[in-house]
């Protein structure tokens, strides 16, 4: 399956950068007049890049088919680097195609906000960026107590307007307004992203309400949920949570769930306060309201299409928390953990690898401080074949790892590490 998912998500990125611009670039390449047959190239830069950004929207929505296609993670990724190419697309248009009054100005403008907007999201919206580059990573730790979870969501939303000064910028063009079949397809794409973003928009998914909040550690709480209906979710999911009364919280936040469902609808999901969001879920109270959206997630399809005959599973810290429904959901399969943490108080549910422990086909490690290679090695043992490995943790941890058990003998297909940076 992971070979699968490595051709899909290629497939994914080809279909972003050729497929989706091609009824623009045939359709105003066709009805272009001779007349403009020298900024014909630049014109196209503007049209690729208005594709691409539409197709960062409506990434942006969180569709659920993409996630089990490829993933959040890779989509976000999808999502962050066409914006960045359409701006430099965008720029190339900009300073190639002469224009004035109006025309002018919505260009200038919509451009503008799209710089502001990547560099904000560099900082604010790119973990995966910001997990590299340590600068980054620090102005980001500075700031964020000016530009909370909710104010970073809306500022993130002025790329709307942005898109829309670029839609009203090509209306106002008369030779690309007589191009009928351009302007059939760049109004009907338009609309379809316009009105999937704003139904996105609209409060959405399953009404929980809570049970109990617990304080865990000094800065993880247990949140207890309860919901009325059907929980579509399986093992190593995670959700989005929000609460529409509380401000500050109004925003979805992804969480990953402890539990696996049950007919008791509940949800158990364990928080680390280390922004706005997870340290305002500390205050909480029962009975308050909960928006729930999701699952999300590939773990469970991993274990589903790729059929092991063993697991195993590296965790380190709040990186369990996925991990621990998936053995749960798993009973048949023989399973190791290896699970470390930075101190004793943070090695999260002891009691639920005791009670595991009763398994014949189950055994762990867990200790404080990170594994050395020679642990790893030995749990791995000689026979490989058929061995899955599935990595939850921090980003530096999952890309340690992965690079070690390939050095060890793994295929690339025999390892899968959700990375939550985005």
């Amino acid at each position: 399956m992971l070979v699968q998912r490595k051709y899909l998500l290629g497939l994914a990125w080809m279909t972003a950068i050729f497929i989706i611009p091609l009824p623009f670039i045939q359709t105003l390449n066709a009805g272009l007049s001779p007349i403009y047959i020298g900024e014909r190239i630049p014109i196209l830069y503007g049209t690729i890049a208005y594709s691409w950004m539409l197709l960062a929207i409506y990434i942006g929505t969180k569709p659920k088919w993409l996630d089990r296609l490829i993933g959040l993670p890779s989509a976000y990724m999808l999502h962050g680097i066409l914006s960045l190419a359409a701006i430099t697309l965008a720029f190339l248009h900009k300073e190639s195609v002469w224009s004035s009054g109006l025309i002018k100005l919505t260009g200038d403008w919509s451009f503008d906000i799209f710089i502001g907007l990547s560099i904000y999201s560099l900082v604010f919206f790119s973990g995966w960026l910001t997990s590299r580059v340590l600068f980054l990573l620090w102005i980001k730790s500075q700031l964020e107590h000016i530009f909370k979870h909710e104010l970073s969501v809306w500022l993130h939303r002025l790329n709307i307007v942005a898109t829309t000064l670029v839609f009203i910028h090509v209306l106002l063009i008369p030779y690309i307004r007589q191009i009928k079949s351009f302007m059939a397809v760049f109004l009907i794409t338009t609309l379809f992203v316009f009105t999937t973003y704003v139904i996105s928009l609209l409060p959405r998914g399953r009404k929980a309400k809570v049970l109990t909040n617990t304080q865990m550690t000094p800065n993880i709480h247990q949140l207890q949920l309860l919901t009325r209906e059907k929980l579509l979710f399986s093992p190593g999911d995670y959700i989005f949570l929000s609460f529409p009364k509380i401000s500050g919280l109004k925003e979805p936040h992804p969480f990953s769930v402890v539990n696996i469902p049950n007919n008791k609808n509940e949800i158990v999901l364990a928080i680390r306060g280390d922004g706005d969001f997870t340290r305002m879920v500390s205050g909480v109270k029962q009975l308050d309201l909960a928006l729930i959206n999701g699952g999300f997630g590939q773990y469970q399809t991993v274990i589903n299409d790729q059929k092991p005959n063993r697991l195993l599973l590296i965790a380190g810290g709040i990186g369990i928390i996925p991990l621990l429904s998936l053995i749960d959901g798993n009973a048949s399969i023989p399973i190791n953990v290896l699970y470390s943490s930075h101190n004793k108080e943070n090695l999260l549910y002891p009691e639920k690898f005791s009670e595991w422990n009763n398994r014949a086909n189950f055994e762990y490690t867990m200790q404080v401080g990170r594994f050395n290679d020679d642990q790893v090695l030995s749990v791995l043992g000689k026979n490989k074949k058929n061995l899955l490995v599935l990595i939850g943790g921090p980003t530096i941890m999952g890309r340690y790892w992965i690079k070690k058990l390939k050095k060890f003998g793994l295929r690339g297909s025999q390892i899968y590490y959700e990375e939550f940076s985005w």
